[in-house]
């Protein structure tokens, strides 16, 4: 089961310094900090289960992830190359390209190995993100009440093995009036992912 955190419609600066922790659902007590230190990862653009997350949220979702790890784990190498980069900043054909690892579930071999030599990281995150929101009547001032969810699951995925070494899962719900009701999970985003960020293995 999910955790939920609810929470106001607050700064970034305010909430991401909060104690939520994710669900651990896989980690391998063989993975260090050290490994991932030494080995260096590569943050994938992320998977929604729907299309209605557009390319540009898309690219602050992928950003904010970025922030969060470089925020509380300064010590990790983010390694990425040109491609990458432009796939990460929503280019369809570049973001498509590297979202066929999460299709491929992160174990073919031949693909991991061309990744791996092409980003010069060992490990590889992965994003499946849920997003949902949910409008509730117009108040007095003619606002709309809105609650709006963001979950999904993260994996490190070894590109050595294919195996993936460690996985969490996390929610978020945040509500407030707002008259603009279009999708923003990149809302939820710094917070959310510094969730599963500093829940990796660190240094004893």
């Amino acid at each position: 089961m999910l955790f939920i955190a609810a929470m106001p419609v607050l700064g970034l600066g305010a909430i991401a310094g909060c104690a939520w922790k994710p669900t651990i659902l896989r980690a391998d007590p063989a993975l260090t900090s050290k490994d991932l230190v030494t080995g260096r990862i590569t943050i994938m653009p992320v998977k929604f289960d729907t299309e209605k997350v557009g390319p540009r949220e898309r690219s602050l979702m992928a950003a904010q992830f970025i922030r969060a790890t470089r925020q509380n784990r300064q010590d990790i190498p983010i390694a990425s190359n040109a491609e990458h980069d432009r796939a990460l900043q929503g280019a369809l054909a570049e973001e498509a390209k590297f979202l066929r690892v999460y299709e491929e579930g992160g174990t073919d071999p031949s693909r991991l190995a061309e990744l791996k030599s092409a980003l010069d990281a060992r490990y590889f995150v992965l994003s499946r993100l849920h997003y949902e929101q949910a409008v509730h009547g117009a108040g007095s001032m003619g606002g709309n009440t809105v609650e709006s969810t963001l979950s999904g699951k993260v994996s490190l995925v070894d590109t050595t093995t294919g195996a993936v070494v460690w996985e969490g899962e996390f929610s978020s719900t945040r509500s407030g009036v707002d008259t603009q009701v279009d999708p923003h999970p990149s809302a939820h985003a710094l917070p959310f992912f510094s969730t599963f960020v500093r829940a990796w293995p660190a240094q004893p």
